[in-house]
């Protein structure tokens, strides 16, 4: 997830809204990567861990199901 982080930072410094997508045990680091990147309040929508275990049919309905917090998310304001 951290280079995830830094790539969300980046697009976010570019007026490009960002929601970074991650499980429950990262949560922590991402926000501490973000804060120290400048970001304290960047964007996250969590989803049930571990994912690396989901069939491709059980990943499309949690993807399906996370759209709409996503699609929220994205369209917030953000903190720079």
């Amino acid at each position: 997830m951290s280079c995830s982080v830094h790539d969300l930072v980046r697009l976010e410094k570019r007026d490009v809204p960002t929601v970074g997508v991650g499980t429950e045990p990262f949560v922590d680091e991402a926000l501490e990567q973000a804060r120290t990147l400048g970001m304290p309040a960047l964007r996250m929508t969590l989803v049930p861990h571990p994912v690396q275990l989901l069939s491709e049919d059980e990943i499309s309905a949690l993807a399906d199901a996370t759209l709409d917090e996503i699609v929220a998310r994205v369209t917030e304001p953000t903190a720079a």
